[in-house]
């Protein structure tokens, strides 16, 4: 016995659709349709060309095959900061690193077994290379006042009170001093040891107070700027104190993050509660909103750094990332790297690296610093791994409804090609389901039925380059 057809199911609507174009980070671009090209969460993967490749990489500092000396357990444990300065040694002008600890100093050139010892009182947190006549100084300051770091020795300078911020500018050294945060004081001319306060001499400069307190001082296109809480002063100041002038050049709309602010060549970058900014000198401009949640999140322990027009910023988040990927307790485990001639960003996770610092030798130039998984000085390379293993990466869409949230759809398979193994995972309807994707293939059939879907990629290999799969996708009515 047969019946008439009421009616007749319609066939679904079919498309071929990208997972990608790969072509970066952004938190203000995300898509909730395929192809989804900028994400807001990916971690230790670099974009190029449309790939997904190996990330930067940070290993112990190697310089034409020498390192620095390895830290002892008790250094490895103590609060510290690293600097940089030159030294005679052999006739030659060497770049010596310096760590400053509670109640010490240890210097070492490149290459060298072991670390040098000075004692000293307190904890020197600041400090800035001043050339003296024909010698190089590094300034250092802190709880205790200014000392000199001279040739391993350490030279007393006449100054009572307590430093947080020195700067070098018109050979003058300028410093912002503990507990009157709205002046500065300075000292003589061509004389980093002179601070007696003379019309002749050194003295203080006073300020209104209306852009909150003094933090960064910042020598740069013949003037030094005063960056506050809330904006930047502008103090001309050249050797006649009778002829210094200041002058109100900035006010922000969000408080300014101190140890953000940063020479990049003919900027100054700073981060901001709003954004990334940079300044040259007259004008701010906002450079950058892509990271502003990851920044909001947690930024502590912040440190920063520019070097090959990369503005790198280190610092602290807690959250546990990527379905407990991340789920480190380590400081400074994010690494921000902002790209200024093509305003990409790079984000690291599942690191620690700190007391950023560029060492830069007439054959030698990168970003140095510290890090909680090794013993030695460690650097920013692009060797894709950490302390000479891969990283593991991730890659992750926000969720996905293929412009029309309401409408129920099918992923039947998932094509590619790939010369590396990676994991494809693919969630909805509050489950997961993850697929292998090696070289020896090049297409999985699938039956994911939902009406939004998240899609992530996985993998930890030493040599990434991830070509975006294609998807068919089925729209039922």
């Amino acid at each position: 016995m047969f019946y008439d057809k009421d009616y007749a199911l319609a066939k679904p609507k079919r498309k071929t659709v990208a997972l990608s174009g790969f072509k970066g980070y952004d938190e203000t671009k995300t898509s909730a349709d395929l192809p989804c090209d900028y994400v807001d969460t990916v971690y230790n993967y670099r974009f190029k060309n449309g790939r997904l490749v190996n990330p930067y990489g940070i290993n112990e500092l190697d310089v034409n095959g020498k390192g620095a000396p390895a830290l002892s357990e008790d250094l490895k444990a103590k609060d510290k900061r690293l600097f940089c300065t030159k030294t005679q040694a052999d006739g030659k002008l060497v770049s010596t690193l310096v760590l400053t600890y509670e109640n010490g100093v240890d210097y070492a050139l490149v290459g060298d077994d072991k670390w040098n010892h000075i004692d000293c009182e307190g904890f020197f947190t600041s400090g800035t290379e001043y050339l003296y006549g024909d010698e190089d100084l590094l300034i250092l300051s802190g709880g205790n006042g200014i000392k000199v770091f001279k040739n391993g020795q350490l030279l007393d300078v006449e100054y009572q009170g307590q430093i947080e911020g020195l700067c070098v500018h018109y050979e003058r050294i300028y410093a912002i001093a503990k507990g009157t945060r709205n002046s500065l004081w300075f000292s003589d001319n061509f004389d980093p040891f002179n601070w007696n306060v003379s019309i002749d001499e050194g003295g203080y400069i006073g300020f209104d107070g209306t852009l909150g307190e003094v933090r960064v001082l910042k020598s740069f296109i013949n003037y030094l700027y005063i960056f506050c809480d809330y904006g930047i002063y502008r103090l001309t100041a050249f050797a006649d104190q009778n002829q210094f002038s200041m002058k109100k050049v900035y006010t922000s709309c969000g408080r300014i993050y101190a140890p953000t602010v940063t020479d990049c060549g003919e900027y100054i970058a700073f981060a901001s509660e709003d954004g990334v900014y940079l300044f040259d000198g007259y004008d701010v401009t906002r450079y950058s909103i892509k990271a502003n949640d990851l920044i909001l999140r947690g930024f502590d322990d912040v440190y920063a750094c520019y070097l090959h027009h990369k503005y790198v910023l280190s610092f602290t988040n807690a959250d546990n990332a990527d379905y407990g990927v991340f789920t480190k307790d380590a400081d400074n485990n994010v690494l921000l790297l902002f790209d200024l001639t093509d305003k990409s960003v790079n984000i690291m996770r599942g690191i620690s690296f700190s007391r950023l610092l560029a060492l830069n030798t007439s054959d030698f130039n990168r970003i140095i610093g510290l890090s909680d998984d090794c013993d030695a000085i460690v650097q920013l390379d692009d060797s894709g791994l950490y302390l000479g293993k891969s990283l593991l990466k991730y890659w992750q869409t926000p969720e996905i409804d293929f412009g029309t949230p309401a409408q129920v759809k099918v992923l039947r398979s998932v094509e590619y090609s790939t010369p590396c193994q990676y994991t494809l995972g693919i969630i909805a309807n509050d489950e997961r389901n993850e697929y292998v994707l090696s070289p020896s293939e090049n297409k999985i059939h699938l039956y994911i039925k939902a009406q939004n879907f998240v899609f992530y990629i996985r993998s930890d290999n030493v040599s990434e380059d991830i070509r975006p799969p294609k998807f068919t996708v089925d729209f039922i009515s």
